[in-house]
């Protein structure tokens, strides 16, 4: 159905691809410098260096550019009208990736000096993005709730451009800026808020319909946006209690409300990604727990940085894997359908058994990664960092699989029967 309705408002398919295929690159980039630095990883406080630039590369490189190559093939078919500017999504993929690529080079090489230009870049793309998302948002004609969720993020994602902009010019210029306060409302904006309400939004069809399933009530969507951003806003101002609570009980009833949707499902086996999925939900619960716990000063010492093994690599991160296993193939499958060449199955164009590998080591990865915080163990941190490493490998390998799978589709002879 996604074919037959949508398909004058797919992008060309070399397009979202880019932008996976980069996010690809990126997440064994940042898995290898986090293997590079591990042994300081546990002694983390913030600051430039190695696992500065690590946590850029994934948050930038990966889980943005993920979501930039995604809502802008997904918003137009929920939007329900194309994006035409292709151009502009060249231009920002060509901006973006080197941009992020300099930012986080020049972080972890103790460059602030260089940290700028690559800002700069960033900060254009992200412009450009904004005005292509913006554009699609006004023109929608469905989906009311989805559209509401991409208002939401294009909001935060402004103001996290703002306060990424003033904490480089307090690292090049000295500014005399709040830097914790800065720090902890571009960190709000970015994973929360900007991430958070476009996974979110996503989820409310995206995951129903990879499951054959009903979506949520538009009532409870809406009442969940409405807790979210209001979680955002008041953790972003300083008030990190209440949002952390506010952001808990949104998170309860998301979680809800889409497990009851997918247990009317018609696909009855969901796959190794739907525990990625699961695990992700787990996590952000785990982090915003922990925040609340932190802000109430009734945490451990080694708390900031478990919260933020937990945010970035376990909430985002597992959740952005498992969503990309399903919807690569998916998307891969749409795009070579064709006449002549008829249409690829989507368990054709998926690695089952790669998928399954990367999954064992992207958990080992987490389990490793919390338990080298949680006991300041640095050869814990080097086992979960090469974990995570040969994950991504594997990740980048499923990819490769389903592009070579696309590229051949339809060119196999027919198969012979056996003569005797």
């Amino acid at each position: 159905m996604f074919a037959s309705v949508s398909r004058s408002r797919l992008l060309p398919m070399s397009l979202p691809f880019r932008y996976f295929g980069a996010a690809a690159a990126f997440q064994v980039a940042a898995w290898g410098l986090l293997l590079y630095s591990s042994k300081t990883l546990v002694e983390f406080e913030g600051g430039l260096g190695p696992v500065f630039g690590a946590l850029h590369l994934l948050t930038l490189g990966v889980l943005a550019m993920s979501a930039m190559g995604a809502t802008l093939q997904l918003l137009p078919v929920a939007t329900r009208q194309p994006v035409r500017a292709l151009w502009a999504v060249r231009l920002l993929w060509w901006l973006y990736v080197p941009g992020t690529a300099l930012f986080a080079g020049a972080a972890a090489a103790y460059r602030p000096d260089l940290m700028g230009a690559g800002a700069m870049m960033v900060v254009v793309a992200l412009i450009l993005y904004a005005v292509l998302l913006g554009k699609n948002l006004l023109g929608a004609r469905g989906m009311k709730v989805v559209v509401a969720h991409g208002w939401a993020a294009l909001g935060c994602l402004a103001a996290l451009a703002a306060t990424g902009l003033a904490l480089v010019a307090r690292y090049e210029h000295g500014w005399a800026l709040d830097h914790l306060a800065l720090r902890n409302a571009h960190l709000v904006l970015a994973a929360f808020g900007f991430m958070g309400l476009l996974a979110f939004g996503l989820s409310s069809f995206l995951l129903p319909m990879l499951a054959v399933a009903p979506p949520p009530s538009a009532a409870m969507s809406k009442t969940i946006l409405a807790l979210a951003v209001a979680a955002v806003v008041i953790g972003a101002s300083g008030f990190v209690a209440a949002g952390a609570a506010l952001g808990l009980l949104a998170v309860l009833l998301h979680v809800i409300s889409l497990e009851r949707s997918l247990r009317a499902r018609l696909r009855r086996p969901l796959g190794g990604s739907f525990l990625l999925i699961r695990v992700s939900w787990a996590c952000l619960a785990a982090s915003l727990a922990l925040a609340l716990l932190m802000s109430l000063e009734l945490a451990p010492a080694r708390a900031p940085l478990l919260f933020g093994v937990l945010l970035v690599p376990g909430w985002l991160l597992t959740f952005l894997l498992g969503v990309l296993a399903r919807i690569v193939p998916f998307l891969a499958s749409v795009h070579a359908s064709s006449g002549a060449r008829g249409t690829p199955l989507i368990s054709a164009l998926t690695p089952a058994r790669l998928l399954r590998v990367h999954g064992v080591l992207h958990l080992a990865a987490l389990t490793c990664l919390a338990s080298a915080v949680v006991t300041g163990e640095p050869r814990l941190a080097l086992a979960g960092a090469a974990a995570g490493c040969a994950g991504a490998v594997a990740f980048s390998a499923f990819f490769a699989y389903v592009l070579l799978k696309v590229r051949t589709h339809g060119l196999q002879p027919p198969h012979q029967p056996a003569t005797a």
